[in-house]
């Protein structure tokens, strides 16, 4: 169960120096691996107490399940990932033996073991691109359809995230659509109370779906802005009835840092 989101993680991992920025605002790498790591203990015994037939409980917070991770030394983290990783990846097989149906209590809703799966997959190809922004190997593991599909749930479903549909405001409602060639439509309908990600797909539309601003890019950016991520390099193209772009800024990148950074941030 090793998927290929995380072989391609881990192959650039042990290349980069621990101290080194991340695209994750005031995150380091060691931050970002502290942050794998926790996330694959949290998810690891979560569904080890289901199956075990213990109650549900809340899912830790991210600062509670990280700040030790965060003091190990960077070998020691990164042999720590991979131990919690083989724990996931074992708790999984468990559940998935179970059939699809069993659910496990999680960052305020509920993941089957198909569910569970793709969110590593995703949270790994994202990460691989918060550590070396964007390559050859990001255009494939970030255009994969069915994680687009998957942030759209996710994020409507999990409004912790800092990325959820909660926190995607606007100070008027608008209707924003992402449009990527030859994928389903992704709107998010939005205003001051929050934001609602839907698909549209391709057999119910004649052209990109009717918005107050339409954004098309390609499939792999497309999946870097629902998760609010910034690329310095890759391009968007907006159409706008009136609407000014800075308006919708804040919708798509709440806290964004742009990524790569460029050589005069880095120097900065």
């Amino acid at each position: 169960m090793a998927h290929p989101e995380l072989k391609a993680l881990a192959d650039v991992l042990g290349d980069l120096e621990p101290t080194a920025p991340t695209a994750c605002a005031d995150w380091t790498v060691h931050d970002l691996v502290a942050h794998l790591a926790a996330g694959a203990k949290e998810v690891a015994e979560l569904i080890e107490e289901y199956l075990a037939g213990q109650p549900a409980r809340p899912t830790r917070g991210f600062d509670e399940r990280e700040r030790p991770f965060r003091a190990f030394t960077h070998p020691d983290l990164l042999a720590a990932l991979a131990e919690q990783s083989r724990r996931k990846i074992a708790a999984l097989e468990v559940l998935a033996g179970r059939g699809d149906r069993p659910a496990v209590a999680f960052t305020g809703t509920t993941m089957t073991a198909t569910q569970f799966q793709k969110h590593a997959r995703s949270e790994a190809a994202l990460h691989r691109w918060d550590l070396v922004g964007d390559d050859s190997v990001c255009d494939q593991l970030l255009s994969q359809p069915d994680l687009t599909r998957h942030a759209v749930n996710v994020l409507n479903a999990m409004p912790v995230l800092d990325e959820s549909a909660r926190i995607r405001q606007s100070p008027a409602p608008r209707r924003i659509v992402l449009t990527s060639s030859g994928q389903p439509d992704v709107v998010i309908e939005t205003g001051t109370a929050g934001a609602r990600f839907a698909l549209v797909e391709v057999e119910d539309r004649d052209g990109p779906a009717k918005g107050d601003i339409v954004v098309a890019t390609d499939a792999a950016n497309r999946l870097l802005v629902l998760w609010g991520r910034r690329s310095s390099q890759r391009q968007l193209s907006i159409e706008t009835d009136g609407v000014g772009f800075e308006a919708i800024e804040p919708v798509l990148w709440p806290a964004a840092t742009t990524w790569p950074r460029h050589d005069s941030q880095d120097t900065a």
